[in-house]
């Protein structure tokens, strides 16, 4: 997302588009997930970013009271914004895309931030910025996590796995 000679405008906009997009991809991850406590972390997310978005189409409201607002398409890769193939991402490739989007969003919202001349619109999109990044170390925490006990997000807990084996193992020796 190309963030030169942007007006406020078309940044407020940008930035409405992130949390839409943001929103779309907590929802499929919480859809993704059978276990109770992730799915209820990715649904605080998806809450956290329809706030954020509220935020901004209320900035944006009183910036620009006299025009409507026009939100560009959607910044998502093709594989997330489709539905039928949607569905056919596991919970780990959507995951890494929510990851990347937060470092893009992150870093257009750091732009923004420099780049406002009204100190309100700097601190909104720093604040933005600062959310991005924790966001952010929350999916890559979340990601490594599934990636070394997958079996805790299908619903079993990793020492039952343990458990199950260690007694076939102790009925194949008797």
């Amino acid at each position: 997302m190309s963030t030169e000679n942007l007006t406020s405008l078309e940044a407020l906009g940008i930035a409405i588009r992130c949390e839409i997009d943001a929103e779309k991809l907590y929802k499929d991850l919480a859809s993704k997930t059978e276990n109770e406590l992730l799915k209820e972390r990715f649904l605080n997310l998806y809450q956290a970013q329809k706030k954020h978005r509220i935020l901004l189409e209320k900035t944006y409201k009183e910036v620009f009271p006299n025009v409507d607002l026009k939100v560009p398409p959607s910044q998502l890769p093709m594989e997330v914004s489709e539905e039928q193939v949607s569905k056919n991402l596991t919970l780990r490739d959507i995951l890494k895309i929510a990851i990347e989007q937060e470092k893009n969003a992150r870093e257009f919202f750091l732009h923004c931030a420099e780049t406002d001349i009204d100190l309100s619109g700097k601190r909104m999109f720093r604040f933005l910025a600062d959310m991005k990044f924790s966001y952010q170390n929350i999916l890559d925490a979340e990601l490594e996590v599934i990636e070394k006990y997958p079996a805790y997000y299908e619903g079993s807990k990793s020492w039952e796995v343990e458990t199950r084996m260690k007694t076939e193992k102790i009925k194949r020796h008797e």
